[in-house]
């Protein structure tokens, strides 16, 4: 049975002040500069200019109006009158700027492109804060609503050394306590916005997947969902929506999961990647293994997310997956193949458990491995251990992968630059095309030319079967009866509980 230090109070019979929130790990320190804490507890705590809200529309957050220069170099936010941390400090151009200072040009935020083309931030008053572009960039606005590392933090909770100290925003919740078995926030009474009905959030850290839907359907929580807070497999949402008690919803999806290629082995010889596209069943994948709460996908991003563009010729053809490999000279003897006396085979990396906000990829690599070896080609799955994958990853000690985009509101800007940029860590196909392509869509001012860009991105990247788009991930959340007024967040880096009862 789960316990929690401090119990939830009520406001009438049967009804609760409190919300038992679930969580996969533990939340880490809460620095929205870092790289560190729970995307989720964050957007409680911290607050931005710019909301992203339903639909992707761009909404006031801590700037309560902004324009946009002529020439789209220079953008001044009109900042909301009497907001305070809940240290007491104001929020005000000066604590915008020091935010702002902390990241602006930091190599660690490349993927970030705002990070790299403000060249000046200022404060002429009190109320307005002034951003210099390099260039004009279109994105900047919907950039300004993202979590990592654009919230904003009182600058008296970093030491005069720059350490991080204490998690102090603006939002609507505030922090009591952060440890390894869970976390405790309570409403910030004196928040400038609508106020939650709630006046306490209850965090507790189970590890294992079931154990948090059992804990739910017992009735020891009452939240559970989500990429980043306490995700549900496909297989435990299909149990949830039969259970008695428990709604199970889900939402339009916002990450691609693909299979990326190393063009330095094997897969550098484009016979072969087109083979493996055409080798994998997409649309299996979706109903065996995801049991119909994933979509097969056929672009870059789902379809929901701006820019998407329109579907790649990149499906399944097992004959066709064949016939590429018999005309490239990969001979077949049983199941296997072999070109110049050299077997193929591709490594095929994967983090041993399943990262942050990702699915567990032992089953898709199982699945994928069986597949391929219907046409010859031999894999070797080859797990590691999570805290080094990315470093695997990045020095390309793999021939076949797993990517994901980075979803709402990251997508597309961000995700472009990480996965078609050389300047990103560990990008998904690059050439000087995809290279030019980019820059183009990321800076053009008129949207049909922004559109032209990304979709001749996509296509300039399916031609040359740079990487295979698997499935877009599912939204799944799943509440107890008694919670009244939640909806699935726009975005799975949001925690949506103003309008949230319990009983």
């Amino acid at each position: 049975m789960l316990t929690s230090a401090c119990g939830g109070g009520t406001d009438d019979a049967g009804s609760s002040t409190t919300l038992r929130i679930g969580l996969s790990v533990e939340s880490g320190a809460l620095d929205p500069h870092a790289f560190t804490g729970n995307f989720l507890l964050l957007d409680a705590l911290y607050e931005s200019l710019v909301v992203y809200g339903e639909d992707g529309r761009l909404e006031p957050g801590l700037a309560q109006s902004w324009t946009v220069a002529e020439d789209g170099k220079q953008v001044t936010f009109n900042l909301r009158d009497g907001v305070r941390f809940t240290d007491g400090s104001p929020v005000d151009a000066a604590a915008v700027k020091w935010n702002f200072d902390r990241w602006v040009g930091n190599e660690r935020f490349s993927f970030f492109r705002a990070s790299q083309v403000i060249s000046a931030v200022e404060a002429p008053d009190p109320d307005t804060v002034r951003l210099t572009l390099s260039e004009p960039y279109e994105p900047l606005l919907q950039e300004m609503s993202i979590v990592r590392p654009v919230r904003l933090l009182s600058p008296t909770s970093v030491a005069d050394d720059g350490t991080f100290q204490n998690p102090v925003g603006s939002g609507a919740w505030k922090l009591v306590s952060n440890t390894a078995t869970g976390a405790v926030l309570e409403r910030n009474d004196d928040y400038w916005g609508t106020k939650p009905r709630l006046e306490r959030l209850e965090f507790t850290v189970i590890p294992d997947s079931q154990a948090r839907a059992d804990a739910l359907t017992n009735g020891e929580l009452d939240l559970i969902g989500g990429a980043y807070l306490a995700p549900i497999t496909p297989v435990e949402a299909q149990s949830l929506a039969e259970r008695d008690g428990i709604e199970l919803l889900t939402g339009a999806p916002d990450v691609s999961i693909m299979l990326g290629f190393n063009p330095d082995g094997p897969a550098g010889d484009r016979a072969v990647r087109q083979a493996v596209i055409q080798a994998i069943d997409t649309a299996a994948l979706a109903r065996t293994l995801l049991l119909g709460y994933a979509e097969p996908a056929r672009r870059v991003f789902p379809p929901d997310v701006p820019d998407s563009g329109t579907d790649l010729p990149l499906g399944y053809d097992q004959a066709g997956a064949n016939r590429a490999l018999d005309a490239a000279g990969y001979t077949r003897s049983g199941d296997t193949r072999a070109k110049d006396g050299t077997p193929l085979s591709l490594r095929l990396l994967i983090p041993a458990t399943p990262a942050e906000g990702q699915l567990d990829p032992r089953t898709m690599a199982a699945a994928i491995a069986a597949a391929l070896k219907e046409v010859g080609i031999t894999v070797e799955i080859a797990p590691v251990d999570a805290a080094a994958y990315y470093d695997e990853r990045a020095e390309g000690t793999y021939d076949i992968t797993f990517f994901e985009t980075l979803g709402a509101p990251y997508d597309p800007s961000s995700s472009i630059v990480s996965l078609f940029t050389s300047g990103a860590r560990a990008p998904l196909w690059v050439t000087p095309q995809t290279e030019d392509l980019v820059n183009k869509a990321l800076y053009a001012r008129d949207p049909a030319a922004r559109a032209a860009a990304y979709q001749n991105l996509y296509t300039a990247v399916a031609a040359d079967a740079g990487f295979v788009p698997l499935v877009y991930r599912p939204r799944l959340w799943a509440v107890r009866n008694a919670v009244k007024g939640f909806v699935i967040p726009p975005s799975d880096v949001d925690l949506a509980l103003t309008g949230v009862t319990v009983g």
